[in-house]
């Protein structure tokens, strides 16, 4: 259903589309739990490249009402984002990571929540989109879940954005910065089974399988060590983690389905949130505030 932002204040506990007014190429889906008010937590789940935010919404929503988290779901359409992956670069489009951000901002206007650091789930494309966002926009992203991206941007100053983070032509005003996205807790998942080399919209490229392996799986494990290694490096601590979905191929109705990664995503994200909560609400400090308490290092 598609909605007017206006009404998103009245709307709890049902999907609804709307059409962002500042940037109205963009349609997000909104789904908004009963017990949302009081956690105060927010999950941003960004669609691969069959484009099924819907699917996202409706898929994680018995965990959104479990945890109280309020879902967006942005839709980059084929028309207008077609490099939204690689956040939106000159001459291939819209800047999708502007975009989203202000969509973040009108969701903050209308429901009156803050948006200013959430957390983030992405699935295929929109697993290398997040991990993309975190490094261009560190300081809006708590927690982030990667799920199966086809290929990522090293944490390497000697290659140029994407594969690494060294000239970020094409995004005009970003500095890319691995340790800002260092410092926040991150799962990578990866089905055992997600191991071909022959899919169509696999990135072949002889730069990125020679930096990052051959398919979905090799690279994951790739990115993770380069990841914890740059951490490590930088006297930080190494905050990726990595898990194989067992019997689970390229799809994220599968993962979700076969591979419990729905419960995964949630556990990583809000799990222990529930044993340290009292402790945010006796600080008066709620947990998406360990955003701002951390400085965003370049």
């Amino acid at each position: 259903m598609r909605s007017d932002d206006r009404s998103l204040t009245a709307q709890v506990d049902r999907v609804i589309r709307a059409t962002s007014f500042s940037s109205p190429e963009i349609d997000y889906y909104l789904y908004r739990p009963s017990s949302h008010a009081q956690h105060r937590r927010i999950l941003v789940s960004v669609h691969g490249v069959s484009r099924n935010a819907e699917e996202h919404i409706q898929l994680f929503r018995p965990l959104a009402d479990r945890y109280g988290a309020l879902l967006i779901a942005p839709l980059f359409t084929n028309r207008d984002f077609r490099d939204y992956q690689r956040l939106g670069r000159r001459k291939h489009g819209p800047r999708a990571d502007l975009a989203l951000i202000r969509v973040l901002n009108e969701v903050a206007l209308h429901i009156g929540c803050d948006t200013s650091c959430v957390d983030f789930f992405g699935f295929s494309g929109g697993a290398q989109f997040v991990h993309r966002f975190a490094m261009a926009h560190g300081t809006r992203v708590r927690r982030m879940v990667l799920g199966a991206a086809g290929w990522y941007t090293m944490p390497d100053d000697s290659l140029a954005y994407p594969h690494g983070i060294a000239n970020a032509r094409g995004l005009d005003a970003v500095r890319l910065s691995a340790k800002s996205a260092t410092r926040m807790p991150t799962l990578v998942l990866v089905g055992d089974q997600d191991d071909k080399n022959d899919d169509e919209e696999l990135n072949l490229s002889e730069v990125v399988c020679r930096t990052q392996g051959n398919n979905r799986v090799e690279r994951a494990r790739a990115w993770q060590a380069a990841m914890n290694r740059y951490a490590s490096r930088h006297g930080l601590m190494p905050k990726v983690d990595l898990d194989l979905l067992n019997g689970v191929g390229h799809s994220f109705s599968q993962a979700v389905h076969a591979g419990s990664l729905a419960d995964r995503v949630f556990s990583h994200l809000y799990g222990e949130l529930e044993v340290v909560s009292r402790r945010w609400s006796e600080a008066s400090m709620n947990p998406e505030q360990q955003c701002q308490t951390v400085e965003n290092v370049t």
